[in-house]
């Protein structure tokens, strides 16, 4: 129960935070305007992007984590938790995506669902990888025909 809280509680701050100026482009920019005034304007303008993005993928794969993790331990989901985990933060990607588009300072956009799912994505292949590795060691290895002692 305490997984399925954390997440619900993150995907709530994910939200809140959304909802405030602070989250908006405009305020990054000027943010790092003060905070770096040797770059340029159009330095400024890819670092804001590539700040905010790389921000996106990190977002949803902690994201991702986090809801396999509790998939994971809960008896019902266990078997189906890598996919599922994956199907239900690409969707609350998207509703993030929809809510920011009602909102007056950001700008909701269907291409950082897409960059949401790189950090989905990622995080999904690195489990499945650790899931694969595990099983492999965890496994006894069977007896090829012909190697049992005949006496």
């Amino acid at each position: 129960m305490l997984r399925w809280m954390i997440v619900i509680v993150y995907i709530a701050s994910m939200f809140l935070f959304a909802g405030q100026e602070t989250s908006s482009a405009n305020f990054t920019n000027k943010f790092l305007a003060k905070l770096l005034p040797q770059l340029s304007r159009a330095e400024l303008k890819s670092f804001v992007l590539i700040l905010r993005k790389v921000g996106h993928v990190l977002a949803y794969g902690v994201l991702m984590y986090l809801m396999y993790n509790a998939c994971h331990k809960t008896k019902s989901t266990r078997r189906i938790a890598l996919p599922l985990a994956a199907v239900v933060t690409f969707l609350v990607a998207m509703a993030d995506e929809m809510y920011q588009m009602r909102l007056v300072h950001r700008t909701g956009a269907w291409k950082d669902v897409a960059i949401d799912s790189g950090g989905i994505v990622f995080v999904s292949l690195v489990i499945w990888l650790r899931e694969t590795i595990r099983k492999k060691k965890t496994s006894k290895p069977l007896e090829k025909a012909g190697d049992e002692d005949v006496n």
